[in-house]
């Protein structure tokens, strides 16, 4: 069966460790196109920044958002939107406070911090290509005027584990977590991931699992990788994310090579 969708994680994967997106991997998506496979871009970031990287391809690709939250149609149509429900957003924060980890919310289409009195946050902020909106009412809104679909906390390997578990054992059955980055750790509603949201919108599009490709290099991924056959790892990414996909990458063009020979082999 032919591969006619292509889905590819944005950070370390499409885009380089300059937040760049190297010529080789934007022709190679281009050739995709042409040769009739559609493509989809999936990340852990906002639509907004998704589609600030989609301006910058010249292309309209359908898109993935905030580990799945969001799903969207190249014309911009919401097919799928989720969030945190009542103010539990607010009380996982006000949970998560006790490990003294930086930490932001994220709406629909806003990146807020409380203060920005933080000294890592110069930092993050050039490191993500983001700007941090101060709001010092954030959490007295959740559940009223602000609707958050995700919570981002940034630490060393050690604390974000750390704050998994503590997370997980006082939200167990109401909050997923996936290291995003080596730094970063992204809590989401229950059920929310990259994986779920594909598969929601293969479904919409009809589109068979066994037809579509994927490229990722961190857990976030693995949901993707766990769910599409031909699945791609960078070759940077842990073990423990590489034990989930099917072949090593060492760039976006290379699994885009592979995909076009191999629905050459299927005309034959």
């Amino acid at each position: 069966m032919m591969i006619q969708f292509f889905v590819t994680d944005l950070d370390n994967t499409l885009l380089n460790d300059q937040k760049e997106i190297n010529p080789q991997d934007q022709l190679a998506l281009e050739k995709l196109m042409a040769a009739g496979v559609k493509i989809c871009l999936a990340s852990g970031r906002s639509d907004h920044e998704i589609f600030s990287v989609m301006s910058h391809l010249e292309a309209k690709y359908h898109r993935i958002s905030q580990n799945g939250a969001y799903v969207r149609t190249p014309e911009g149509v919401t097919l799928r939107s989720t969030v945190f429900e009542g103010d539990l957003a607010k009380r996982i924060y006000e949970s998560a406070e006790e490990k003294n980890l930086f930490g932001f919310i994220a709406t629909e289409d806003r990146i807020l911090v409380t203060n920005r009195n933080h000294p890592s946050i110069p930092q993050i902020e050039e490191g993500l290509k983001i700007q941090f909106e101060e709001h010092p009412g954030a959490l007295h809104e959740i559940g009223q005027q602000l609707q958050p679909s995700k919570l981002c906390y940034f630490g060393t390997e050690d604390q974000l584990h750390d704050l998994q578990s503590h997370i997980q054992h006082h939200f167990p059955n109401e909050v997923d977590s996936y290291i995003s980055d080596v730094h970063c750790v992204d809590l989401m509603p229950k059920h929310v991931s990259k994986g779920t949201a594909l598969a929601y919108l293969l479904d919409h599009l009809q589109i068979q699992p066994d037809s579509v490709a994927c490229a990722g290099d961190s857990y976030n991924d693995i949901s993707m990788f766990e769910l599409i056959p031909h699945s791609f790892v960078m070759k940077h990414a842990n073990p423990e994310v590489k034990a989930h996909a099917k072949r090593e990458i060492q760039s976006v063009s290379e699994a885009v090579e592979w995909i076009l020979q191999y629905n050459k082999t299927c005309k034959i």
